[in-house]
This record gives structure tokens, sequence and C-alpha cells, in this order.
């Protein structure tokens, strides 16, 4: 859902003359079978690497933003960390992962809202990390258990009650019947597509942006 909100309105903007375009191509992306391995998107990586059409190979990629699960009943506002990746993924990688992370965590901050830093968790990223693509994102929890620590910071920071519960799971509904449309925090939802809407624009603008991002 946050995807085709950021899609639908970046190509309203486009179509106004005073919304300077970019310099770079967005792709918006909904990968099929996320829960059977991944097959869609790395059905797709794998196309991306035989393809010589321009604009479809997977050289033409700068980075992938992965934005699944942002609004979880009793959320968090998790940044994922390029520092939790594991050895087989290459240093500039990490390194270009750790500033894309960083945007994130200043959007929060100036906002004046908590976050927690977050390990890349088993999603469609995971075959553009192991293609040597940069890779961000948020995640606002699963099956994970909210801690008193996070409930008591949470509540600190916003209004209190918006803390939400400690020692029940992000997501109690996740993969059951009862993750219907009804099962979301709205202003976790807002707050996330906010943050992603600013992550999108501010890397959208950087010039050299492959250069930025894979140089220390």
């Amino acid at each position: 859902m946050v995807t085709l909100v950021l899609a639908l309105n970046l190509a309203h903007l486009f179509q106004t003359s005073s919304y300077e375009k970019y310099p770079y191509r967005i792709r918006f992306c909904w990968w099929g079978a996320e829960e059977n391995n991944m097959y869609g998107s790395f059905y797709h990586v794998e196309q991306a690497n035989i393809t010589n059409v321009e604009g479809n190979r997977l050289e033409d990629y700068a980075l992938v933003l992965n934005f699944d699960m942002l609004a979880s009943i009793n959320y968090i506002f998790g940044i994922y960390e390029g520092i939790s990746l594991p050895d087989g993924v290459s240093p500039a990688v990490k390194n270009a992962t750790v500033k894309i992370s960083q945007i994130f965590r200043d959007w929060f901050d100036k906002e004046l809202l908590p976050w927690d830093h977050r390990a890349f968790i088993s999603s469609d990223h995971v075959p553009f990390l192991v293609a040597g693509i940069v890779c961000g994102g948020t995640f606002s929890g699963a099956d994970d258990t909210k801690t008193l620590e996070q409930k008591n910071r949470y509540d600190k920071m916003l209004i209190h009650g918006y803390g939400g519960t400690a020692g029940t799971k992000y997501d109690p509904c996740y993969h059951r019947a009862c993750d219907t449309i009804e099962n979301i925090n709205l202003f976790a939802y807002e707050t996330m597509v906010k943050s992603a809407a600013h992550v999108l624009e501010t890397l959208a603008r950087t010039p050299n942006l492959k250069l930025w991002l894979y140089t220390s």
C-alpha cells in the first residue's frame, strides 16, 4: 500500500510544471511469492542479470528501498541497519546501506520521533543484496515482542499511550486470518509513508548517487 501511495503521488507531482524532475529513473515494484522463498524478486534479479535492455539491467540499479510491513498494530519505527549484514555482503554495500539508514535516522530525529535499529529480515531485498546492490528501508515489526524499554521510550517521545503494549507481538495477526485492512496502526502508517517519501526525495536528488553510495 505504501509503495502505491508513493507511486501515485510522485506521478501527480511529475505532472505539475513546478516540480523538478529527478535525474534518475524510479521503479516501483510489487513482488510475487515473497513468502515462498522470495521467488518473485529472485526471478527479477536473475532476469536483470542476463538482459541487455538498458534500464532493465542489474547494473542500472543504484539501490533498492524495501517497505515490507509499515503499519503493525503494536508498531516500532524500525530502520534497517547495514552493520548487521553478514560477511558475505561486500564492505562497499554495507557502508552504502549505513548511509541510507542515516537518512532515515536523521528524519526521525528531526521529527522528534523514536526509532529502532533493525537487522535485515528475510524479505525481497535479499536477492539484491546478494547481487551486490545496496538496500535500505523500514519495518514496523512482525512476530517479535515489544519490550518494556521500547514501550516506555515511545511513550516518552510520543503522546502517552502511543508506546503500545510491552510483552505483546508487534503484529499479533502476522500470518493469521485476522491480518486484514483493519489490522493496521494509522499513526504508524502515516509516519512511515512520510519517512519513505523523504528518503526517496533525498536520494533521487543526490548528485552522482552511485558514487556517493559506493565510496567511503
